[in-house]
């Protein structure tokens, strides 16, 4: 009987970046840094540890689904830092929802809806709205 072993599982998304050498140009650290903050824009909404505008967050889930001829678009970025985009962008799928979160990066339905609270994201709402109240 043949070993059945199921291969690994490709790095999350974050992984695969902070894994990157540092990028040489100062175009190229542009690049990586827009890169970073969006999925870490979309990781601290997904666990709740920094809920962001529902805006905010399905603008960034759009622009990863994207694959626009704008410079700085999700595609162009992952061109010039030598990344594979569709990869990267199911890495970053199977990151959010073990992290709790569905989330659907196809255009037209770009949305990232937490699936639990996080009791750091609970209590953050509890104390703005006790500030709001007076």
């Amino acid at each position: 009987m043949a070993d059945q072993t199921t291969p690994p599982l490709p790095p999350y998304a974050s992984e695969t970046l902070l894994r990157l050498a540092p990028p040489e140009t100062a175009e190229d650290r542009l690049m990586l840094a827009v890169l970073l903050d969006a999925v870490a824009l979309l990781r601290e909404h997904a666990t709740g540890v920094r809920p962001h505008r529902p805006r905010l967050v399905s603008d960034t889930a759009r622009w990863f689904a994207s694959d626009d001829g704008w410079p700085l678009s999700f595609a162009n970025i992952c061109l010039g830092l030598g990344l594979d985009a569709p990869t990267l962008r199911g890495a970053l799928e199977r990151e959010l929802t073990d992290l709790g979160a569905r989330a659907l990066l196809r255009p037209g339905c770009a949305e990232v809806i937490p699936l639990r609270a996080s009791p750091v994201g609970t209590w953050a709402l509890r104390e703005r709205a006790a500030r709001a109240r007076g």
